[in-house]
């Protein structure tokens, strides 16, 4: 989410993302409602298809704001950059890779959402002295011919790690939500 607001200071861009609950929902819907974004529920299985549709409608149109998305599909510690999800991969469009590096000095922009709440996530950056973050905007990138999607994803996932100095992990996100079996 801060990734999102980052960027936003730059351009308005439309986003897909997951629909939280309560407060940050009704930001959500409400005031980012004017940009086109596409927002899911993570634990619906059908909404999957629906995003897709909304995504390639939304990719065809001229007058909507440039789609970000954020193809890890989860939030990671700034160190390393886990596997990408291939949707946005399959999509036949130009892609816009941007690396976002925050450095920790005075504030730490992880935001783990099973262990604090968005707003004390926040207040947590504010009360920092300041949240410093290099963007950089790396040249688009285009499906090659002879390449699928999950080759596509990994090289523009290799252009974002060696620009941010990430290291380049082949995990799912979403392992750190699972606990190790004995």
């Amino acid at each position: 989410m801060i990734d999102y607001i980052l960027l936003l200071c730059v351009h308005p861009f439309s986003v897909v993302g997951q629909l939280h609950e309560s407060t940050v929902g009704l930001l959500q819907t409400k005031l980012l409602g004017a940009l086109s974004c596409i927002w899911f529920d993570r634990k619906s299985i059908r909404d999957r298809s629906t995003v897709r549709r909304r995504i390639e409608k939304h990719v065809a149109s001229a007058d909507v704001a440039p789609l970000l998305i954020f193809p890890e599909g989860t939030c990671v510690n700034n160190e390393y950059c886990v596997m990408f999800k291939k949707g946005a991969f399959e999509l036949h469009a130009e892609v816009h890779p941007v690396a976002i590096k925050y450095n920790k000095l005075f504030a730490d922009a992880f935001w783990n959402s099973r262990a604090e709440s968005f707003f004390a996530h926040v207040l947590r950056l504010m009360l920092g002295w300041c949240v410093i973050a290099d963007v950089w905007f790396l040249p688009p990138q285009r499906i090659q011919p002879d390449e699928t999607p999950e080759q596509f994803a990994a090289r523009v996932k290799a252009l974002i790690c060696q620009r941010a100095k990430l290291v380049d992990v082949p995990y799912d996100g979403y392992l750190k939500h699972i606990a190790p079996s004995d």
